[in-house]
């Protein structure tokens, strides 16, 4: 009676989702997976093991010479969505000191053919995940705090910031409203009383806040915050064919086109991180451009 496996608690749960992670992922499982991770009794990861191929009977094929079970190739996912992030932190990345991270890169020397467990399995460090390495741009914990404080209760803040378009650095009072995320850095959102105008304030330019304070008054609505446009993207005819056919593929687009949501605020923002980066001091041509309507029809 201990060793069942109910579904509907959170424990239980997650062992049943590693079974499918471990099984998609890894192409396999076994008892000893779940009682190195969990730390359960054999009874109860047979029991798991059982519970699952109850829920998703064609998934799990069982190996007796390998003794395991393995990921069908036509295996379909009932408990998750999986996602390669979740494949390459959990089965890839060497784990931490301590015990943090990854299972140990599981996957070292291909999954299919190795019959070592998580908890037996080694990779070497740094060597089969790797990532652009971006510096840090945050704001110090104080000011983040002023300006969240700011935004919350809609109070004015003054704030020392260090701009770029103007000569020199200086205080000015801002009323912030929001957030945003341009995809490297956090701004802010305000109403820039300097320059009559909402602006967005990059928080890690902003050296130090004064305590917020009471509003000065009403302000009018930030118009280009609330106000969304629609992005019709096609990939970009001075490309060749094939690389056409690169894009749709790199963007899923399975009719030719993409249609984007996007605050005004935002525009620039999101057209950034859909052009090509320069290439020998050339810029090139970006892999998508706005769909022009009137020259297809003149077409």
């Amino acid at each position: 009676m201990g060793n069942n496996t109910n579904p509907s608690q959170w424990a239980a749960l997650e062992r049943l989702r590693f079974i499918e992670r471990s099984a998609w992922w890894r192409g396999m499982v076994n008892r000893n997976d779940l009682q190195q991770v969990y730390g359960v009794s054999q009874a109860q990861a047979s029991a798991d093991l059982q519970k699952y191929l109850e829920l998703n009977p064609t998934a799990l094929n069982y190996s007796l010479k390998r003794k395991r079970y393995e990921g069908a190739p036509g295996m379909k996912c009932v408990l998750h969505r999986p996602q390669l992030e979740e494949a390459l932190s959990q089965f890839l990345e060497p784990a931490a000191p301590g015990g943090a991270g990854g299972w140990g890169g599981s996957l070292s020397g291909g999954a299919l053919d190795s019959s070592a467990s998580v908890a037996e399995t080694e990779t070497h460090p740094g060597t089969r995940v790797a990532g652009v390495g971006l510096p840090q741009r945050t704001a110090q914990p104080a000011v983040q705090r002023a300006i969240f404080l700011a935004s919350l209760q809609e109070l004015r803040v003054r704030i020392h910031y260090l701009s770029l378009t103007q000569r020199r650095p200086g205080w000015r009072w801002i009323t912030p409203h929001a957030f945003a995320h341009d995809g490297y850095r956090w701004h802010v959102r305000a109403w820039c009383e300097e320059n009559k105008a909402y602006r967005d304030f990059v928080l890690g330019r902003i050296k130090e806040t004064e305590w917020p304070t009471l509003p000065a008054g009403r302000l009018e609505p930030d118009a280009e915050w609330h106000s969304w446009l629609t992005l019709d993207l096609v990939p970009n005819p001075a490309l060749s064919k094939e690389q056409q056919e690169a894009v749709k593929a790199d963007y899923d687009l399975k009719s030719g086109r993409m249609t984007l949501q996007v605050r005004q605020a935002m525009l620039e923002y999101t057209l950034a991180h859909l052009r090509l980066p320069s290439q020998n001091g050339k810029k090139s041509a970006p892999f998508l451009v706005q769909h022009n309507k009137e020259a297809e029809q003149n077409h």
